[in-house]
């Protein structure tokens, strides 16, 4: 405001006295208007902060901190849930930790060239698919404020059937915020998992025997199997000394775990030898299927068990 009886800024510029009436009744109008100006100003930032916050511009925000370095299927995963306030108060509807990994698929695409044969139409090409595992609710709804912090402890078991990270095969912990017509805050942290481990019994008993892993892959799961999640997690394994190695091509480790035990699916490829070996080779029948269970009191003579089953369908 500068001297008496005159008025500072763009709005007192044009609200000198009118029609004979007073300062002060200037003034008066003055500082109403400016009040409204500022609540118009207020109503038109909160209503622009919601919609940037509805995609995703200065929403809550949600970080995982896992105090584990490796993760062992069937232990604790051990950690916290950082929960940070956006610049709205926000209605968090969940708060969810999902346990995600890839497996690799193959689907059949037609090829439309008219001038090739019917049957060499369809071709097939790979794909990584990806399978949720596990979820798990963190808190029931609950009203965020802006900026405020919110820290959730987590203790959970993973799940025995989680694979391990080998090959493609990618594994994660997703957190996320579930908020109504917004988009969801979420985080993603990959996780280091160890072979399950009673299947990591197994695998050490087959490298006894001279045999190597030379690929895993996860894929598709068959339905005879009966697994919980959509694909398995194969190991080849080549024999590369030992008694095996002039007898077999590989053998193929397939494992359904369960809390105190675990059951292998092996498949036995066996060395082709002459024409009637090619044969056999080029039908699949030098291929055996084989399925046992492995316990606890297994695996103090593991290696030799191994070893007669692998010996039983080799020849």
């Amino acid at each position: 405001m500068g001297p008496a009886g005159t008025v500072d800024g763009t709005i007192g510029r044009f609200l000198l006295p009118i029609g004979g009436g007073s300062a002060e009744g200037t003034w008066t109008l003055y500082f109403h208007i400016k009040k409204v100006f500022s609540n118009v100003r207020r109503i038109i930032m909160s209503f622009f902060k919601n919609i940037l916050s509805k995609v995703g511009i200065g929403s809550a925000t949600v970080e995982t901190e896992l105090f584990n370095n490796l993760f062992v299927p069937g232990q604790a995963v051990e950690g916290v849930v950082n929960i940070t306030g956006g610049n709205v108060i926000q209605k968090i509807d969940d708060v969810y930790l999902k346990i995600k990994s890839t497996y690799e698929d193959e689907v059949e695409i037609e090829d439309n060239n008219e001038d090739e044969d019917e049957d060499d139409n369809d071709s097939e090409v790979d794909i990584t698919r990806t399978a949720e595992i596990m979820r798990l609710q963190i808190s029931a709804p609950f009203t965020l404020n802006p900026k405020e912090k919110v820290k959730f402890d987590l203790n959970f078991v993973l799940p025995w059937d989680t694979p391990a990270t080998a090959g493609k095969t990618v594994t994660w912990v997703e957190t996320g915020l579930d908020i109504k017509m917004a988009i969801d805050p979420r985080d993603k942290d990959y996780l280091n998992v160890t072979p399950h481990p009673l299947a990591e019994q197994v695998l050490d008993a087959a490298v006894a025997l001279g045999f190597e892993i030379s690929e895993v892959v996860c894929e598709p799961a068959p339905a005879t199997m009966e697994m919980r999640v959509p694909f398995v997690q194969e190991f080849e394994l080549k024999p590369v000394k030992g008694t095996f190695k002039n007898r077999l091509d590989e053998i193929e480790l397939v494992f359904k775990p369960f809390p105190d035990s675990i059951q292998v699916f092996m498949e036995v490829d066996r060395k082709a030898k002459g024409m009637f070996g090619h044969l056999s080779e080029r039908m699949g029948s030098d291929e055996t299927m084989v399925k046992f269970l492995i316990q606890e009191q297994d695996l103090s003579h593991l290696t030799d068990k191994l070893n007669d089953i692998i010996e039983e369908y080799c020849a």
